[in-house]
């Protein structure tokens, strides 16, 4: 070796093994910087450029995700989780992302959004949703729930020219920063009782005899700072505003990505580091269930515009996933199998509702988004194949089988039972009841009902071929569901090793 030549520098092998395994998060993070560089540098004119950068980068991301074998560990110093549970969700996000992408180029020039950076932040928001679902440290779970949170701060309010946008954005930033706040503190709490933030050191300072009100003070905090981000009640005023405000392709993502990220970190701190507490927390949780299945629902059935019925319709849906964390044995996760129903229907819910999305992003008008029931008066006869995907995604919303969202939502009713639940089974199954009129009602409209003021639909290749794959995905795994039910128990039970 000559002199001059600097030594080789040898890299440890539980070192290498975590940066293999942290790759897919290290793609999005190196796209999102790039698209930042290239609009602040090039600026190209064309913005498509990025979504297919963006698009590229996520499928990259995806194979790596699912290629790198899993072996059920703890990575850098016990910080990171790299097990089936953060695979299967890491797999949720970037779908998520990928057909929320596909959604967005044609409606954000519809609606003179013509901003690059709307792509590196939707990647930076997919960033910080991998940390979310790997994260096995309490700071790196809020330093993920920042990252995300920060990124959709900015894109609810991308559209600069609508007040109603840059209110939503405000109005997310300050219920967001005082939910963080709420989080922080129980992290503090929490930090304070046990002496440490890894989720097996809490678990295991629980199992030692550590309790006692600052510890109970911490757990109550970090839930309430949860219930914000999956818009449970009562933390959920934000919600209907926000989806609202936000461009629909926003809404879509946000929907779907930020709560999947969000139950992903909150089933692991319950299911790790505080399955011990569960007779201090189910109680509370169970109530907060039920009120959000009701109050969602209930509120929905009035709505004449469809982008905020399906804001009410994401907290009836996030009172339906609690189900499942209510039913989580207090001993061992994977004695009630039928938890691993809300790992199913995060994913149902991600094709179902971004396929609704996708049919939002067609009804935008130049420069706003048009989302009037009403104006969906004859859609079967004008566009009859975007007519059956959304009439689907409904159907798979309301539960009704052969669908995607029946399989899932019969695994969260069945782990219910399973736990003894009966009652919240059933005040399910009756504001399931009540989901079915509201869902119904926009498909009526459109086979049902003519004249008015239709809207004339401007569909687009990206945004037919994102309706078309969440409806073959809604059917198939509706039909034969069984394999991605073990992947996602297999996930579950990677939890407790």
């Amino acid at each position: 070796m000559s002199p001059l030549t600097p030594p080789p520098v040898l890299v440890p092998e539980g070192l290498s093994q975590d940066l293999a395994a942290f790759a897919p998060a290290f793609v999005i993070f190196g796209a999102a910087l790039v698209i930042l560089l290239w609009e602040a540098v090039v600026r190209p004119a064309d913005k498509r450029v990025f979504m297919g950068f963006s698009l590229t980068a996520i499928l990259v991301a995806l194979g790596l995700n699912v290629g790198v074998p899993v072996d059920d560990r703890l990575g850098f110093s016990g910080m990171v989780s790299f097990d089936a549970y953060s695979v299967f969700f890491n797999s949720v996000f970037l779908i998520s992302a990928a057909l929320s992408t596909l959604l967005s180029h044609d409606y954000l020039e519809r609606v003179g959004v013509r901003i690059g950076e709307y792509y590196s932040l939707a990647l930076f928001g997919l960033f910080g949703m991998m940390l979310l679902g790997m994260g096995a440290d309490l700071m790196l779970l809020f330093v993920g729930i920042e990252v995300m949170s920060i990124a959709f701060y900015c894109l609810s309010a991308i559209k600069r020219t609508d007040a109603r946008g840059i209110e939503s954005g405000f109005k997310y930033f300050i219920m967001g920063a005082f939910a963080s706040g709420i989080l922080l503190y129980g992290v503090s709490f929490v930090y304070g009782a046990t002496g440490t933030t890894s989720l097996q050191g809490i678990r295991a300072a629980i199992d030692g005899g550590v309790h006692g009100g600052m510890l109970g003070l911490g757990v109550a905090f970090i839930i309430a700072g949860f219930m914000f981000k999956i818009a449970a009640v009562p933390f959920h005023m934000w919600a209907p505003d926000v989806y609202e405000g936000a461009p629909a392709s926003v809404t879509g993502y946000m929907a779907t990505g930020v709560k999947a990220a969000s139950f992903a970190a909150f089933g692991r701190v319950l299911f790790v580091a505080f399955l011990g507490l569960k007779d201090d927390w189910a109680a509370p949780l169970m109530v907060i269930a039920a009120v959000t299945m009701l109050l969602g629902n209930l509120v929905a059935l009035v709505q004449d515009d469809l982008k905020r019925m399906l804001a009410y319709s994401s907290i009836a849906h996030a009172g339906y996933m609690l189900m499942a964390l209510v039913a989580v044995d207090s001993e061992s996760v994977g004695l009630n199998g039928q938890v691993s129903g809300l790992l199913f229907y995060l994913l149902a819910y991600t094709f179902m509702n971004l396929g609704a999305f996708a049919v939002l992003t067609l009804m935008a008008g130049d420069r706003d988004d048009l989302t009037s029931i009403k104006g969906l008066a004859g859609l079967s006869t004008r566009n009859p194949g975007v007519a059956a995907g959304l009439a689907l995604c409904l159907f798979s919303l309301a539960g009704i089988p052969p669908t995607m969202g029946f399989v899932g939502k019969f695994y969260l009713f069945a782990a219910a039972v399973r736990a003894d639940y009966v009652g919240l089974a059933v005040i399910a199954a009756l504001s399931g009841a009540i989901g079915v009129y509201y869902y119904l009602r926009p498909i009526v409209v459109m086979y049902m009902q003519e004249g008015g003021e239709p809207l004339a639909l401007r569909p687009t290749a990206a945004s037919i071929g994102a309706l078309a794959i969440a409806s073959v995905a809604i059917l198939y795994f509706g039909l034969f569901p069984s394999q991605l039910i073990e992947l996602c128990q297999a996930g579950v039970l990677s939890l407790v090793g």
